[in-house]
C-alpha cells in the first residue's frame, strides 16, 4: 500500500531541511533526503511504499502546487492590505 504525504519546505538550516508535514508541524531532515533543485517553500509530493523487507520514499517537486500556493499566499497578502486602514504607526 502506497502512502502520499505533501511537505514544503520552510527553511534551511545548515545542513538541514526544517519541512512542514501534511500541515501537522515540521520536522528536520537532512537536505540530502530532497531533490537537488528544492528551494524555500517548495511543495513536495512524498510516496511511501514498502513491505516487512524494506521502504522505498519517492519525493518529487511539484511546481504547480508551488505555484498555487504562492498565489494563494499573495491574495491573502493583497485582502489583508486592502481591509488595513493604515496610518496607526508614527515615524
Amino acid at each position: 500500500m502506497t502512502e502520499r504525504h505533501r511537505w514544503i519546505v520552510d527553511r534551511y538550516e545548515g545542513p538541514l531541511a526544517v519541512v512542514e508535514t501534511d500541515g501537522a508541524g515540521t520536522v528536520d531532515l537532512p537536505r540530502w533526503l530532497l531533490p537537488a533543485g528544492t528551494r524555500t517553500d517548495d511543495v513536495l509530493s512524498v510516496s511511501v511504499a514498502g513491505d516487512a523487507e524494506r521502504t522505498v520514499v519517492t519525493v518529487t517537486r511539484d511546481p504547480a502546487a508551488t505555484a498555487a500556493a504562492r498565489d494563494a499566499a499573495r491574495a491573502a497578502i493583497d485582502r489583508l492590505r486592502g481591509s488595513d486602514p493604515g496610518g496607526d504607526v508614527t515615524l
